[in-house]
């Protein structure tokens, strides 16, 4: 039987000594000159430079960060822009990624009612047999669901996490600035707002998928900059894993990120990925810096980050 995903998440952050999780969202103008000039040079198609770029980008990032972060965190909107030979590199990515013992989190924010749900699930959690074949389309660890159709809509999610070991990632409270205007909404019926009515059910469904680290598979993403809706999501949801995004470029830092940590029985801090997207992949001193220097750099971020981290978690 497969590993638990909570489990798995907390096997990857002892190995590493990091909450970190890598957010991989490519904008190909703000790559460095190194990877587009030879993608470029070596390409005779777009498809083929998109391909190109990405994957040579993201094999030298994973070579620098996977010994320093827990997790990656590829977006598919930022692969599908670029058409076919983005998705292409996806997939490439997610396997790179796992072949570097990364769990990987596809942020895709699925969500729809019924077969559409279950074809979701399929393409990144479960399996298709046909014809005395099974398809495991992406094939990830985990991926980001919305829940705002509905809980049914969840099922066949959840179902996939108990069958194969895998993990989903439920919108709760996100980092943006308008998150409020419907997760702040608040039900006549319960008096509870529409996050901690997603909190609720999490907590219920989740326990179903415990794994031994005592955190579930069904997680819930809380964004960093609001730490006083994460200490009060946290109390609801003791054994959900937090995916927070937000901190650094969206305003949160590293102590808002640590108000939406749990506790393990022994009482230390667990439970939580911190994304870290743009301030680690998207900025570097030069653009035209030498291969090596790029891999320092990003090893030199991720060293910062964690130990920015472990400050916060005291």
């Amino acid at each position: 039987m497969a590993m638990n995903f909570a489990d798995k998440l907390t096997h990857s952050i002892a190995r590493a000594n990091s909450f970190v999780i890598a957010g991989f969202d490519p904008q190909l103008d703000t790559l460095p000159e190194v990877i587009l000039s030879e993608a470029a040079a070596a390409a005779t198609t777009d498809e083929a430079f998109v391909y190109t770029a990405l994957t040579d980008f993201y094999a030298l990032a994973l070579e620098a960060l996977a010994p320093h972060i827990a997790a990656v965190k590829p977006n598919i909107a930022f692969f599908e822009q670029y058409g076919i030979g983005g998705l292409r590199a996806f997939g490439d990515v997610c396997k790179r990624a796992r072949d570097h013992g990364l769990p990987v989190v596809a942020d895709a924010k699925r969500g729809d009612i019924g077969t559409t749900a279950q074809a979701y699930s399929r393409a990144f959690l479960g399996r298709t047999t046909v014809c005395g074949r099974t398809i495991a389309a992406w094939d990830v660890d985990s991926v980001t669901v919305n829940p705002f159709l509905g809980f049914d809509t969840l099922a066949p999610f959840v179902e996939d996490c108990r069958q194969h070991g895998k993990g989903i990632f439920v919108l709760v409270k996100t980092s943006n600035p308008g998150s409020g205007d419907i997760q702040g909404v608040r039900s006549v019926e319960t008096e509870r707002d529409v996050s901690a009515i997603i909190a609720q059910w999490l907590d219920k469904e989740g326990r179903t998928v415990l794994g031994e680290c005592g955190f579930s598979s069904l997680g819930a993403v809380v964004g960093a900059p609001y730490p006083a809706e994460a200490k009060r999501l946290r109390e609801i949801m003791p054994r959900a894993f937090f995916l927070i995004p937000g901190m650094g470029a969206q305003g949160g830092t590293a102590a808002d990120a640590a108000a939406g940590f749990g506790q393990t029985a022994a009482g230390k801090p667990h439970g939580a990925l911190i994304n870290l997207s743009r301030g680690l992949l998207s900025t570097f001193s030069s653009r035209s810096l030498p291969r090596e220097s790029l891999k320092s750099e990003l090893m030199a971020k991720a060293a910062s980050t964690n130990r920015e981290i472990a400050a916060a978690l005291g």
